[in-house]
């Protein structure tokens, strides 16, 4: 028992958990022998301590039983210095933790997103049954498989989709990582010399899926190290599917020889959704939401906004107010709605935003345009990010040299953070949409 090594341990964590996830919650932490037989696993904080308690039972243990052997008893997990104050330690994990719903989480996927909730029509039907087609047979047609489209229009829903059928009906291994993302564990592995490691990880996989590649352009050791993963996978029969605003050989600055690769597998493009599918979106984003929407309302909602982003933000308003303790049905939300056409040929200005993401958070303009990481700047910065992306046509570019950011991938993160926060936590939520009722 004393030979084990948490070092080795981590590694093997490291490959199975994203890299934020890994970052976040393992990698400050130490392994002591308590007794014979029991292990503490010591974390920085009680925010960790409770996060391993309450996901990542079933990988520590796993992980631990292997290396310990029979010798294996028990685990526990403190914050850091708690052992010694007290000498009560509590068990880990007292609560069963459902081995798919950890599944999903460790391959980067939304449980959000499934094919369930996704809304079909002639706009979309066929990149969702290729989606399908995939999710039950991976690696075995259509690989890779390439789906493009605008904005809105429901790329990310289908990958995350797919992935969560392969995680909840086989036991391969499944990542999900948006081209940012990709770029970062990349980065970081060359940081920490260990690009074996990654390379490890990556052609290990059983099904990888990427969002958004068109953003590895102009980036040469990013699509070197792509290039060389994607032929790995497929070499071995692996699912490969990626997503981008554009088709192939649209993506400007990348490789012939991973256009080749793009084009060798189903490219299918997701058009525009009809107003019969907005209507479906809509009302299934109302569901989850909990808002009570009926279908002629829903009708209404969607003649008079046109983009599925705006629709997106229109339920947020409802949710807000909702929130605040006000009665929302069909006559609150038809005047919610006629206030929103009034200012629909309005366009929100780039002034506006940051204007009002100052006042409400109480930053300055020229603080969110400086170098500093505060964590409230940083996160102010974040939230101008997503909403001059979501509420004017400005690109990621453009939206860069605005904040003085010297790369457009910046402000992709910044509204990645943001989205993400929008799914995961209350606070950042409900600042959100606060913030959105000004627009």
């Amino acid at each position: 028992m004393e030979t084990v090594s948490w070092k080795n341990i981590l590694d093997e964590i490291a490959l199975e958990t994203s890299l934020v996830t890994y970052s976040s919650f393992f990698k400050n932490t130490k392994l002591s022998l308590r007794e014979p037989g029991g292990w503490v696993v010591e974390c920085p904080n009680d925010g960790v301590r409770f996060i391993l308690e309450k996901k990542y039972k079933t990988l520590i243990v796993e992980k631990l039983k292997k290396h310990g052997g029979s010798s294996f008893k028990s685990v526990s997990v403190v914050s850091k210095g708690a052992g010694k104050e007290n000498g009560e330690i509590g068990p880990l994990f007292p609560q069963k933790e459902k081995e798919g719903e950890g599944r999903i989480e460790r391959s980067g996927l939304n449980p959000l997103f499934s094919f369930d909730n996704y809304a079909v029509s002639v706009s979309n039907q066929i990149a969702h049954a290729a989606s399908i087609t995939v999710a039950n047979g991976p690696g075995l047609v259509y690989n890779p498989l390439f789906i493009w489209g605008g904005v809105g229009v429901g790329k990310t829903h289908l990958l995350h989709s797919i992935g969560r059928k392969i995680v909840e009906n086989t036991t391969k291994k499944v990542l999900y990582c948006s081209a940012e993302g990709f770029t970062n564990l990349l980065v970081e592995s060359i940081k920490n010399k260990s690009t074996s490691l990654f390379r490890q990880k990556m052609r290990n996989l059983d099904a990888l899926l990427i969002d958004d590649i068109q953003f590895v352009s102009q980036r040469d050791f990013i699509q070197e190290e792509l290039f060389h993963t994607f032929n790995a996978l497929t070499t071995k029969k692996r699912q490969v599917v990626f997503t981008s605003d554009k088709p192939p050989r649209s993506i400007k600055n990348i490789e012939r020889r991973l256009i080749s690769r793009f084009l060798s597998g189903l490219v299918i493009d997701v058009q525009r959704p009809d107003f019969e599918l907005k209507t479906a979106i809509l009302l299934i984003k109302a569901r989850l939401k909990k808002i009570d929407i009926d279908i002629e309302t829903a009708k209404v909602v969607c003649s008079t906004l046109d983009d599925l982003r705006e629709i997106e933000g229109f339920l947020l308003k409802v949710m807000a107010l909702k929130n605040s303790g006000i009665d929302v049905g069909s006559n609150q939300i038809e005047r919610l709605l006629s206030q929103s056409g009034v200012q629909q040929n309005k366009t929100t200005s780039s002034k506006d935003i940051l204007r009002e993401v100052g006042k409400e958070l109480g930053i300055s303009l020229k603080e969110i345009r400086s170098e500093t990481r505060k964590k409230d700047i940083v996160f102010a910065r974040h939230v101008c990010m997503y909403f001059l992306k979501t509420q004017t046509p400005l690109t990621y570019e453009e939206i860069a040299h605005l904040l003085g950011r010297k790369d457009h991938t910046t402000v992709l993160h910044g509204v990645q953070k943001i989205m993400n926060g929008l799914s995961q936590n209350d606070l950042v939520r409900t600042k959100i949409d606060k913030i959105r009722l000004f627009f």
